[in-house]
């Protein structure tokens, strides 16, 4: 079994799912309604993909894979869309800065492969802990469930961006940086120690893309709810 297919074995199917309102970490209400105004670029990143598709020499594993996330983007976005009426934090002015990134993201001339990489990669692993650590137990379970998708796609992208023979340019990088600051540029959660400050989310998504690797112990550390402690309507269904 190759790559492609390993990392294809490793998914599980869940229904997107959000429930009642639950409490927040009191001072993320900005962070969380930020973080939720940029589910607009998880569509993008399906399109990207479809994109990519259209000409390529990578083997039927990765392109099988790769089919299999545009799918999952698909239940990505709707159960965001469920979270942003949920919790209604975002701002007029979070969703207009969020429409103007995502036209930047659009505009870039790197591959589309390339960019959804990135953007998986660096930008998306660091609002997934983000809403785990600050968003309660909604939010929580929502972030484990597309987590669970997307440490498949962030290995994926990456690999078949390589074997294409791409790799993102210094503006993209950039753009990335750009992306990540704008997110957390208001993050002042004393309570949180390091991780309620805008620095240590940078460092973090800069290590996610150089290196590979994160150091968010934060994301480990962030509480799993018990299942006996939601709501039945609030939790996910798995087949």
């Amino acid at each position: 079994m190759d790559f492609y297919a390993k990392q294809l074995n490793r998914k599980r199917p869940w229904t997107p799912t959000c429930g009642d309102p639950m409490p927040i970490v009191k001072g993320a209400e900005s962070l969380v309604g930020k973080a939720l105004s940029l589910r607009i670029l998880e569509l993008e990143v399906a399109e990207w993909l479809e994109d990519s598709l259209k000409s390529t020499n990578l083997p039927q594993s990765a392109i099988d894979c790769l089919r299999s996330n545009i799918t999952d983007e698909e239940r990505h976005d709707q159960v965001l869309g469920m979270a942003a009426k949920t919790y209604p934090f975002a701002t007029p002015s979070d969703e207009s800065e969020a429409k103007a990134l995502h036209q930047a993201w659009l505009d870039h001339p790197d591959h589309p492969l390339t960019k959804a990489f990135v953007l998986e990669n660096s930008v998306f692993f660091v609002i997934l802990p983000i809403l785990r650590l600050f968003g309660g137990v909604g939010l929580g379970i929502i972030s484990a469930d597309i987590s669970s998708d997307e440490s498949v796609h962030a290995a994926v992208h990456r690999q078949a961006a390589l074997d294409m023979g791409y790799t993102y340019s210094a503006s993209l990088d950039r753009l990335r940086r750009d992306t990540v600051g704008w997110l957390v540029e208001g993050l002042r959660i004393p309570e949180a120690g390091a991780s309620g400050k805008p620095q240590r989310w940078l460092k973090a998504s800069d290590n996610l893309l150089y290196n590979g690797a994160s150091d968010l112990v934060e994301t480990k550390r962030a509480i799993q709810p018990a299942f006996f402690e939601i709501a039945s309507n609030s939790l996910p269904s798995y087949s």
